[in-house]
């Protein structure tokens, strides 16, 4: 099966999911045989402090660079000794905001996985409460993976993959990459409406014939009645204790109700079980 994470990216806020960060990205370049990129933004808020009469003190906002930047490097020597031989892990620390540094540093450094970490308490310096993900994952078309302190990569025995009017392929490869070598299981699930003319059970059963021919991969279909609704997915995933959600951005993921869209509140907004997030614009099959 092909490689499909090579580098994953760390957003590093200072606070204390950090160290939630750090050790599941850890974890997972070991597992997956990847490198780690670190990376913290310095917002123009972070730079508030420094504006004297009007005008900001450049002494100040370097002195502050350079404390982040020896920060950073704790953190990369921290990590160093934990990651297996011939792993690499950098870091780099930008000017800017984090959406739009998040999506060039994807680019430019090829990423292809980046880690969130989710703390059961909300506050505000969170990143989940800073980036919207799903734009994020969409303007780059990287998945990201939000993480909660129960995340064990060595113990995806159950993970839930909703599946509407079309096939995805990337979130089903994805998700079967991931199974496989935890030798879990996949529970799909589809509408248990008659909506779209029927397309949601054609491409689930075309969903379960595809994994099906990987072979040694165990499959779970089902068709209850409100799945189309993150809400509805998030029920099914706590009662088949799941440990990853995978889901597409856009309408899938995002909460019903005109409040949550004003918000911009998506499934890994409440979640309390992991959730990667796909993009999936490049990656449709339809089906009529």
């Amino acid at each position: 099966m092909q490689k499909l994470f090579t580098k994953i990216l760390v957003p590093v806020n200072f606070n204390r999911n950090t160290g939630l960060a750090l050790d599941k990205a850890i974890q997972l370049a070991n597992y997956f045989d990847c490198d780690i990129h670190l990376i913290h933004v310095q917002t123009p808020t972070a730079t508030f402090p420094f504006l004297y009469n009007g005008s900001f003190s450049g002494s100040r906002i370097r002195e502050s660079g350079k404390k982040y930047e020896s920060q950073l490097k704790e953190l990369e020597d921290w990590c160093k000794v934990k990651l297996q031989d011939g792993l690499l892990i950098t870091s780099s620390m930008v000017m800017g905001n984090w959406q739009s540094v998040l999506k060039q540093t994807i680019i430019a450094e090829h990423i292809d996985l980046v880690i969130v970490p989710r703390n059961r308490i909300k506050f505000s310096t969170a990143l989940i409460q800073q980036i919207d993900l799903n734009r994020l994952s969409q303007q780059s078309q990287c998945p990201v993976l939000t993480v909660t302190r129960s995340f064990n990569v060595n113990h995806l025995q159950n993970i839930v993959v909703p599946i509407n009017d079309f096939l995805p392929v990337r979130k089903l490869s994805i998700a079967t990459y991931m199974c496989r070598l935890a030798r879990g299981s996949i529970h799909m699930l589809g509408s248990g409406v008659n909506s779209y003319g029927g397309r949601e059970r054609r491409c689930l059963k075309k969903a379960y014939q595809l994994l099906s021919d990987y072979g040694h991969i165990k499959i779970h279909c089902s068709l209850p009645e409100n799945y189309y609704n993150p809400a509805g997915i998030l029920a099914y995933a706590r009662n088949v204790k799941a440990d990853l959600i995978v889901v597409n951005t856009g309408k899938e993921s995002l909460l019903k109700g005109w409040w949550n869209r004003l918000r911009g509140k998506y499934l890994y907004n409440e979640s309390d079980i992991p959730v990667l997030t796909i993009a999936h614009q490049q990656d449709k099959i339809q089906f009529t």
